[in-house]
Parts: C-alpha cells; structure tokens; sequence
C-alpha cells in the first residue's frame, strides 16, 4: 500500500521497485522473499527467484526523500541467512589467525 506521499509504506510495497533478478530478469514475486531483519530502519529481506532459483539478499531503506536499496546474489538459502546473521562477526585475530593457517598449510 502507497502512502499519501507515494512512497511504500511496507518493505514488501518497497520490492515492487526492485524489479527483477539479476540472473533471469524475471520479475520478483512477493510470496518469495522474506524478512530476515530489521535495523535502524533498513530492511533486510532475502529473494528466491521462482524461475531460476537464485538467492539475492536486499537491504531495503525507506528515507524521507525515497527508497534506497543495495542487494547481492548469493548462494545461501533463507535458513542460512537467519543463522549466519545471528552468528557474531569475525574478529580482527581469527581472520589473521586464518590468514596464517592457510599460508603455512598450502
């Protein structure tokens, strides 16, 4: 639903102006996309395209003047997205600490 002010009211009125994906051009269907999280007013929604089968994750932000939107193909599923989400961000150690595993072992 638009509000008075032609802007959407919801993250899913919002996906109409996404358009399609990026793999197929087939237009976005509403019934295959799925809010994930909500922060600070960005909407972060994942897409399963119902032709092709790819995943796209969105950050969706309604602001004053408009509608901002950035996204990614992916190849996580939605399960996966929830839980990766959830999960604490790399520290600046583990990554070294990774970098250093893999230099010594290949």
């Amino acid at each position: 639903m638009l509000a008075k002010n032609n802007r959407p009211q919801s993250w899913l009125e919002a996906l109409k102006f996404i358009g399609h994906c990026p793999i197929c051009n087939e237009r976005y269907q509403d019934d295959h996309a799925k809010l994930f999280a909500k922060r600070d007013g960005a909407n972060l929604v994942h897409i399963t395209c119902n032709k092709c089968a790819s995943n796209f994750i969105t950050m969706i932000v309604m602001m004053g003047q408009g509608l901002s939107s950035v996204g990614m193909v992916t190849d996580l599923n939605f399960e996966d997205v929830q839980k990766l989400y959830k999960t604490a961000p790399l520290t600046v150690d583990e990554i070294i600490s990774g970098y250093q595993f893999f230099q010594k072992n290949f």
